[in-house]
């Protein structure tokens, strides 16, 4: 059956993409350092991932249920080899900015076309497809950035080290770019009925439209619950991953301890899902995702407070990777609970334009921070925030639960409860 073979693909897909990406991501910030890029000025560039991916996030999920996401996934994967090779071959800061930008494109279309993938069939079987996916994208965040550390130390020289990783991942993105340009020719995408043909999409008209479509989706409790706490989670993700090998840089870790940290975060969040499904027979999902969000930013605000000891620094690594691990199934599983099949490149474009504002905020926050009182600071104030605004967001969804409003919105309401069976135990809140 074709769902379940490029669902499959999707989970497999997941694996080789984020692998590839954390091959190279976590020494971008050590990349640009070396070509003498400053703390304030590798922040913007890093913000400069998520700018594009904000203009035409839901432009690209209508494009994916239009003209399907293998096609997608094709554009997205081109958009990754050029970034790649941009990095490969910058000298300065003009190459890294757009390096970044494609980069960015490519991780929002990408991302969305394999979840869209993965997202199929029946509640249960879709369900164990989006944790079987999130497990090999955690793997790839494992086995990625220790591949890329081996490979940068392999070289006396730190900047050619870097660079040698950087090209490693771009001969790996062009193998599997072919793979996905020879599946996507037998895949057979049907585009829902009455939908937007290619031209109108792109259209000044179609883009607003499917901006507009997809703040629709916003009307159901259960995505807004979903956006919400994946907007917190990345959020810290997208600080953690920018400028933790800088900060542990700074205070003396060698590169293949950097990698080996970052890798052991990726397990962490791989082994979280065999964890997740014992949860969910206890508790809702929305109180999975809550607890998820404070364990996370309680760990950012623990980072500088345990950095001079490296076994301290792996378990909090550790502890972190699980607490992301977890929040990428639950998240989807809310909201995909709520919506339609013929509507989730939408929801998917929809969830993503939300963690590229988080990833804005960010590298901003935490690059003008870092400049001006030192990383130190901004992980310990940036992890207070986040702590004091998770907490907040907890008491806010336990009144909704109270008071009757979960699950409805101002449009239609979910077709079924987020809670997994069996039935959680008494008490048990969201």
């Amino acid at each position: 059956m074709q769902t379940d073979r490029f669902a499959r693909f999707g989970i497999f897909g997941g694996g080789v993409f984020f692998t590839v990406v954390g091959l190279a991501n976590p020494f971008f910030t050590l990349y640009a350092a070396e070509l003498g890029a400053s703390t304030l000025a590798i922040g913007l560039l890093v913000t400069l991932r998520a700018v594009l991916p904000i203009v035409i996030a839901m432009p690209a999920g209508q494009l994916i249920d239009t003209v399907g996401p293998m096609r997608m996934l094709s554009l997205g994967s081109g958009c990754l080899l050029a970034s790649l090779l941009c990095t490969v071959l910058a000298q300065g800061i003009p190459l890294l900015a757009i390096s970044q930008v494609l980069l960015g494109v490519a991780i929002i279309v990408s991302a969305s076309s394999l979840q869209v993938l993965v997202a199929k069939g029946a509640r249960d079987k879709r369900n164990d497809a989006i944790k079987r996916y999130s497990m090999w994208m955690s793997g790839g965040g494992m086995v990625g950035p220790l591949i890329g550390g081996v490979i940068a130390t392999l070289f006396e020289v730190p900047l050619d080290g870097y660079r040698a990783a950087f090209v490693a991942s771009s001969v790996a993105t062009g193998v599997f770019l072919a793979a996905v340009l020879y599946l996507a020719r037998r895949y057979a995408h049907s585009p829902a009925e009455g939908g937007p043909a290619v031209r109108e999409v792109l259209s000044a008209r179609g883009v607003l439209d499917s901006y507009k479509r997809g703040i629709d989706l916003t009307s159901h409790r259960p995505v807004q619950f979903g956006l919400i706490g994946t907007f917190l989670i990345m959020y810290i993700q997208a600080l953690y991953m920018s400028f933790l090998p800088l900060f542990l840089d700074q205070n003396g870790y060698a590169t293949l301890m950097i990698s080996t940290i970052i890798s052991l975060k990726g397990l962490s969040g791989m082994l979280s899902r065999y964890l997740l499904g014992i949860l969910m027979k206890r508790f809702t999902l929305e109180a999975i995702l809550t607890v998820a969000g404070c364990i996370a930013a309680g760990c950012v605000v623990l980072t500088p407070l345990v950095v001079a000891s490296a076994p301290a620094m792996v378990v909090v690594a550790l502890i972190l990777g699980g607490a992301v691990g977890v929040n990428l199934p639950v998240s989807i599983m809310i909201m995909v609970d709520a919506i339609g099949e013929a509507e989730r490149g939408k929801l998917m474009g929809l969830r993503l334009l939300v963690n590229r504002f988080s990833q804005i905020l960010g590298p901003l926050m935490f690059g003008g921070l870092g400049q001006a009182f030192g990383l130190g600071t901004a992980f310990l104030s940036g992890g207070a925030l986040l702590l004091a605004t998770v907490a907040g967001f907890t008491f806010h969804s336990r009144d909704l639960v109270r008071t009757g409003t979960w699950g409805t919105g101002s449009g239609k309401a979910p077709p079924g409860p987020t809670k997994q069976p069996p039935a959680t135990r008494p008490g048990a809140s969201s």
